[in-house]
């Protein structure tokens, strides 16, 4: 089934990309400054979905994925990612513990590829991979005020719980989860209930949330520091160049890619470090362009955006090992010329 809130999306006027996600309902920069100041719901259903199920599903993902999987609550999920054995990644995934079954998040990562890449390694275990991408719907309610109007459309307080852990609304899920560093939280929900929980959050009468798009999300995600699989990273990325620590178990025993990962550990370095830029002005260098320091390569940046908020433009990159320090001032060509780019945190 396709999802069922497309037709509401062009009613709505919203400009929407190749696979009918909603880019924008209006001005981008406004629901950039709605997200940042109350709150704003987001359609994210292009992100894949998978259900785990049978006996065996805890610790068959425990041995392939970066996290430990055996230790989630249970209304617990975890960040994790799953490797191939050169430790480069396949899929950034976020995993959530049900009664039956564990979600998994793949998203933008096609649901479908990931299914594949698990049911390789399913030999004699009691494990059941399902795509359940059309089945479900995947809302975001993101900004500082997300809680209370979560609270007051659905009668669920949320404000309580810890980041990747969810709550139970019928057949529903709703997730912690922080898409743009102002807090928010994703629901999962059936097709079926997808229109009347859309229609619930934006007839609220006191205009504290509304519809906002990719774009608005996307400035906020650079300004935060999340990387997005296909464009930060990918199948030719070491996990540990990209930070991830919070996605990898140190402790726990073995999963695909663990012994690169222990290696690199070890060592203590990797060869290049995704970190979080700050360029000077408002032109926009393009993606994949060369971070200089006194004109030596120096890096490379792989998302940018311009920040209503710290008006300036806010990237994401790689810098070389001997850059990758916050605070380092590097250069990058932009249309406007040579612009400074300055870097502000290691990921």
């Amino acid at each position: 089934m396709s999802n069922p809130l497309v037709l509401h999306h062009e009613k709505l006027g919203a400009r929407l990309d190749s696979t009918k996600s909603p880019i924008s309902f209006s001005d981008p920069v406004e629901e950039y400054w709605a997200i940042k100041k109350a709150a704003g719901i987001a359609d994210v259903s292009s992100s894949g979905r998978l259900t785990i199920s049978g006996k065996d599903r805890v610790s068959f993902l425990n041995g392939l994925l970066t996290s430990d999987v055996s230790k989630m609550d249970e209304d617990g999920g975890q960040h994790s990612a799953l490797l191939n054995q050169k430790a480069r990644v396949l899929a950034d995934l976020y995993v959530y513990r049900q009664p039956d079954s564990i979600l998994v998040d793949t998203g933008n990562s096609p649901a479908s590829t990931v299914k594949d890449d698990l049911e390789r390694f399913i030999i004699t275990e009691d494990v059941q991979v399902k795509n359940a991408s059309t089945d479900l719907v995947e809302l975001s309610i993101q900004g500082p005020r997300s809680a209370q109007v979560i609270k007051e459309t659905l009668g669920v307080p949320v404000g309580d719980l810890k980041p990747f852990h969810h709550k139970s609304l019928g057949p529903s899920n709703i997730i912690a989860r922080d898409r743009t560093g102002t807090g928010g939280y994703d629901i999962v929900l059936p097709n079926v209930e997808a229109e009347p929980v859309w229609q619930g959050f934006l007839l609220k009468g006191d205009s504290e949330v509304r519809p906002v798009g990719s774009k608005a999300l996307e400035t906020l995600r650079i300004e935060a520091g999340h990387p997005k699989y296909g464009v930060d990273l990918d199948q030719d990325t070491i996990v540990l160049e990209a930070g991830y620590k919070d996605a990898i178990s140190f402790t726990k025993g073995c999963y695909l890619g663990q012994e690169v990962v222990a290696r690199a550990t070890h060592i203590g370095r990797v060869n290049k470090q995704l970190v979080k830029l700050e360029v000077a002005g408002t032109s926009l260098p393009a993606s994949r362009s060369r971070l200089l320091s006194n004109g030596s390569e120096a890096g490379y940046i792989t998302s940018v955006a311009f920040s209503p908020g710290l008006g300036k433009v806010a990237a994401l990159g790689y810098a070389n090992r001997d850059y990758a320090k916050e605070g380092s001032v590097l250069s990058v060509d932009t249309p406007g010329g040579q612009a400074s780019v300055r870097v502000t945190r290691i990921l």
